[in-house]
């Protein structure tokens, strides 16, 4: 007589839980590296690339003073106000003259540099063009060519020669498309003769910097930017912070990302004055709020 085997269901049942149970506490166990935490900066993803979700606002915009000098111990020759349009992904440089007339102080923006330094400077500026500069950053030639090296080249056209003494040496870039390193635009910014006077030298200048932005501003990424920002804080004198620089890099990024040739310049006009000084036409400075996106 045959015997009819019991089923045995249960064991398959009770194995099954245990082999469950297993692959959830491993899973639990291991979920660091099964499924990374996101450590990046809010609004950039782990690439350093812009979170799709980040909306830039107008507290994302800044300004900056920058003033170029030839040396460590000089005070700068050439001011330009960077003004940053996070919400329009726009960079203006705003080329300053030196002769800029100051109400309250009746001097140079050189003189003024080398009676009370690179705050004072920001603080006459803000109350001529009713602009508020967050940081200032003032250059020496090795802070410059240091910096720009980073950033890159730039391919920029020249429209009328233009003869270069730069202490004995002298340099003549002819008519035509030249290609600038970090040297060569320090050269034209700063010791360029410009025969057609200051405007015509700030709308050079201002065009150079422009071009240099445009034609490099895509491959700059947070690697790049964090190289920028120790350039600056190691070479050059400011009072630009880490907490500074880290509340604007998810925008800097996210015009790198969707801006198109983010880089422009502006050269203010107005009057001479008797004394050599610059008086601004006020509908010059409603410009200058505009582009700080604030009008």
């Amino acid at each position: 007589m045959s015997v009819r085997r019991k089923s045995n269901w249960y064991i398959y049942f009770i194995a099954f839980g245990i082999a469950l149970t297993f692959a959830i506490v491993a899973i639990f166990a291991f979920k660091w590296y099964l499924f990374p935490e996101n450590s990046s900066a809010t609004g950039l993803t782990p690439s350093g690339d812009t979170d799709e979700n980040f909306k830039p606002t107008a507290a994302d915009s800044f300004n900056i003073m920058t003033m170029l000098s030839d040396g460590v111990s000089d005070s700068p020759e050439l001011f330009i106000m960077i003004e940053y349009d996070a919400v329009e992904n726009r960079a203006a440089f705003v080329i300053l003259p030196n002769g800029i007339s100051i109400p309250t102080e009746g001097r140079s923006l050189p003189n003024v540099y080398a009676a009370q330094g690179a705050s004072k400077i920001v603080s006459v500026i803000e109350s001529v063009v009713g602009v508020h500069c967050d940081s200032y950053i003032k250059m020496d030639r090795k802070g410059f060519v240091d910096l720009i090296t980073v950033f890159g080249n730039v391919n920029y056209e020249i429209l009328k020669s233009l003869i270069i003494r730069d202490g004995g040496e002298v340099e003549t870039l002819n008519v035509g498309t030249h290609r600038l390193d970090a040297e060569s635009m320090f050269r034209l910014a700063m010791f360029a003769q410009y025969d057609e006077g200051e405007s015509y030298r700030f709308n050079c200048t201002g065009q150079m910097f422009a071009d240099l932005v445009n034609q490099n501003f895509r491959n700059v990424d947070e690697s790049l930017l964090g190289n920028y920002f120790n350039i600056i804080m190691e070479n050059c004198e400011t009072n630009l912070t880490r907490d500074k620089y880290e509340a604007h890099k998810r925008a800097l990024i996210n015009t790198v990302n969707y801006g198109v040739n983010p880089g422009e310049y502006y050269v203010p006009y107005g009057e001479y004055t008797e004394d050599g000084g610059f008086i601004i036409a006020e509908n010059s400075i409603i410009t200058i709020k505009q582009k700080a996106g604030l009008m």
